[in-house]
């Protein structure tokens, strides 16, 4: 197993602190670098960060992500729950309304963790900056240093801190979508990874609201109604925790939501269900509306580099970011810091380790990117820049959508587990396949009972969908 002296992770959020977990293994010394102080206690520990500029908005973790994330952090499942945070089944206690049709509800064991993200982030830093070899320092990453020769990366120039640079070991960038590692690159003599880019111009509206018992119908938890090409609006009404839930309205395609009480009702009534309009007259607004827009999908190629410096990894939203609608940017988070400390922990040397991570963390950010641009790709309005529309492969994905919409509990947790664990093949399994292939064959459509957009459907009872079996897994 490697060991390290110092690791310098640029970058505070849930990237740069998961990744501090993991290099807390192998090195003596992690320091985490940040524009803003990470607060551990007082009212304000808990707020959304200036840095993070999304960070009142909805978020949603993944299956995988939890699963990476309790790997590092050990009992922090249990944590989140003592801090009001709340747990369901993401199959059974939610319903969509999507393209003129409820998904299904079965029971499922795709349980999934609701939290609003400035708690959790502040749960992750409490853990983190208590190991004893992990510290945090206030400044602004500025560059990279390199050795004489430039092969290797050395440390970090900071504005802020005495001296004006850390050096270290290692270094790794958390600092998000918008690094400038690239053209740091570029100053000790490298390319520039190529970027990839599909943009969907999606803005989101989101407050916070305490519903009375039985405001959602059936035993809900939380309920949607999906924007489509014809209607490029919709809005998911999740809980946050502490009995709270966030409304978030969205739009798509450059149609953004309104940032203002006095136009939100009317917004409601548009949607292509009014469900959501009744649910939330009889809310009570706890919030202001937080306003957030962003152009779309973005991916760096840091794998396919012909020549890079050794001791530089870049992981998060660096690497690659997504429409925030689907979630995945916090499990990406997550895998980017496991497979760099398993990484160091199977190495001899830190030499090699910058590229087999980009190398293996390219992968996976394929497949989350996959999945993202495959559902954007419905809009007609979607802009590809060096990237390509959805392969026919991916088309046929989404007639699986549809058939999810039927009593079909194996489809429809296939659906959902695709997603939460951003693993296309739970689509491919057998019991899957044979459902959707005999819907193409058939033409059937989604059951007449499923689209009346006022009447959600109860769960299916006698029905217990498992992900693992899916695949053949034992359990």
């Amino acid at each position: 197993m490697t060991t390290i002296d110092h690791a310098i992770v640029l970058g505070g959020s849930i990237a740069g602190l998961l990744s501090a977990a993991a290099l807390a293994r192998t090195a003596d010394r992690v320091t985490v670098v940040d524009r803003d102080v990470l607060l551990l206690d007082g009212p304000e520990a808990t707020l959304s960060r200036r840095g993070v500029p999304q960070g009142d908005q909805v978020h949603h973790l993944l299956s995988l992500g939890h699963q990476r994330i309790e790997d590092l952090l050990p009992g922090i499942s249990e944590e989140l729950i003592e801090l009001g945070c709340e747990r369901y089944d993401d199959v059974a206690d939610f319903s969509q309304f999507v393209a003129g049709a409820w998904r299904m509800r079965v029971r499922s064991d795709l349980i999934v963790t609701m939290f609003r993200r400035p708690v959790f982030e502040w749960a992750l830093r409490r853990r983190v900056l208590a190991l004893p070899n992990v510290e945090a320092v206030k400044g602004m990453a500025v560059g990279l240093l390199g050795s004489e020769d430039r092969s290797r990366v050395i440390g970090a120039r900071v504005r802020g801190v005495p001296g004006g640079e850390l050096r270290g070991d290692l270094v790794v960038d958390a600092t998000g979508r918008g690094s400038r590692s690239p053209y740091w690159l570029e100053d000790l003599g490298y390319a520039r990874p190529e970027e990839r880019h599909v943009r969907i111009y999606m803005g989101y509206s989101t407050y916070t609201v305490r519903l009375p018992e039985g405001a959602l119908p059936k035993g809900l938890a939380g309920i949607s109604v999906s924007a489509t090409p014809a209607n490029p609006f919709g809005v998911a009404i999740r809980p946050c925790g502490n009995g709270l839930h966030d409304v978030a309205a969205y739009g798509m395609a450059g149609n953004y939501p309104p940032e203002d009480f006095a136009a939100m009702e009317g917004f409601f009534e548009g949607l292509n269900s009014p469900i959501i309009a009744q649910v939330l007259k009889k809310a009570t607004v706890t919030s202001e509306i937080v306003p957030y827009r962003m152009p779309g999908n973005q991916r760096r190629m840091w794998e396919d580099l012909d020549r890079r410096p050794e001791a530089f990894v870049v992981v998060g939203d660096a690497v690659t970011s997504f429409n925030p609608i689907y979630g995945q940017g916090m499990t990406m988070a997550a895998l980017g810091a496991t497979v760099l400390g398993d990484t160091l922990e199977k190495a001899g040397s830190v030499t090699g380790v910058a590229g087999a991570v980009q190398a293996e963390l390219g992968t996976l950010a394929q497949v989350a990117w996959d999945l993202a641009v495959g559902s954007d790709s419905v809009y007609p309005q979607s802009e590809y820049e060096n990237a390509e529309p959805p392969s026919a492969r991916d088309k046929d994905r989404a007639r699986a959508q549809s058939a999810a919409q039927s009593a079909e509990g194996t489809v429809r947790v296939a659906v959902r587990a695709t997603a939460l664990y951003m693993d296309p093949s739970f689509l491919e399994a057998p019991a899957v396949r044979e459902v959707v292939d005999r819907w193409l064959e058939t033409g059937r459509v989604p059951d007449a009972s499923a689209g009346d957009p006022l009447d959600p459907p109860a769960v299916t009872e006698g029905y217990v969908g498992s992900a693992d079996l899916l695949l053949g897994r034992v359990v």
